[in-house]
């Protein structure tokens, strides 16, 4: 049987109670030391405030580049004094020479410290005072001692200063690119650089062989195109008609020379022998 009694009217004094604090927190909290705002008093975003503008971009993390590998590490550098080292004194009056500021160890410094972790050799088989023509009796022993994968060549101006004519000199140095040819080495030929008139003490004037520089560079050049792994190192065009590259006596590169010469062939060097990737 169905009750008849009402249910009691919902009492909702509690409610009014309850506005009354939630509305003191709330005062209370908007004006405390704590409450959130969209700036400190320095104009500073915190904690809790809506940036402006656009993102800020995070920068991206640096990572080293590996060495990068090259396809030879064993270099012969092959020619007379200037392969040497050798530089003339202030006054003209003799040649001394020092191996370590030659072109082939600064060239090998330069590998190595460009190239790690690859190490480099480099054997220096400069002599002083020889012909291109002495150098073609010399060279296939240097070759089956040492077995480099690279020569660089620079001869010619001691058969210059001899006379021999640039035709026959130009032609023992092409013999000396058949023979490392024969033992399977590229071969980096150097252009000479441009030789000047020096006055010694005694008065004597030294041409230098001066006026056969470019036309034995050229004959140099036509005798070695289109010949497989053989390469024109342009030492003539790196000096230019800076003197201050070569010696007192017209003939020998000062240091500055040297190291010029080295960043010419190592520019050809990287630009023969393809990476074959980084070194990891």
């Amino acid at each position: 049987m169905l009750s008849s009694r009402r249910p009691a009217p919902v009492r909702r004094w509690w409610l009014g109670a309850a506005a009354v604090v939630l509305a003191a927190v709330m005062s209370a909290c908007a004006n405390g030391p704590t409450a959130p705002s969209s700036a400190d008093a320095g104009g500073a975003l915190v904690v809790g405030a809506r940036a402006e503008g656009p993102p800020v971009a995070q920068p991206e993390a640096v990572i080293p580049t590996p060495g990068q590998a090259l396809g030879a590490t064993r270099f012969l550098a092959f020619g007379d004094s200037i392969t040497a080292g050798a530089v003339s004194s202030f006054d003209n009056v003799f040649v001394m020479g020092d191996e370590a500021w030659s072109y082939p160890r600064v060239l090998q410094a330069n590998l190595n410290a460009s190239h790690a972790p690859q190490v480099f050799t480099m054997l220096n088989a400069g002599v002083p005072g020889e012909t291109a023509r002495v150098g073609v009796d010399r060279l296939p022993g240097v070759l089956n001692s040492f077995r480099p994968q690279v020569v660089m060549l620079l001869e010619g101006i001691n058969d210059l200063n001899f006379n021999v004519s640039i035709e026959q000199t130009a032609g023992n140095v092409l013999q000396l690119v058949q023979i490392a040819r024969l033992f399977n080495c590229t071969v980096l030929v150097a252009t000479m650089p441009q030789t000047y008139h020096s006055t010694y003490p005694n008065g004597e004037v030294r041409t230098q062989s001066a006026e056969k520089i470019v036309p034995f560079n050229n004959e140099i050049r036509r005798l070695v195109a289109g010949m497989p792994n053989v390469h024109i190192v342009d030492v003539y065009a790196a000096f230019g008609s800076n003197q201050s590259y070569m010696g007192n006596d017209g003939l020998h590169p000062t240091q500055s020379g040297y190291q010029r010469m080295a960043q010419e062939f190592l520019g050809v060097i990287r630009a023969v022998f393809p990476v074959r990737g980084s070194l990891q």
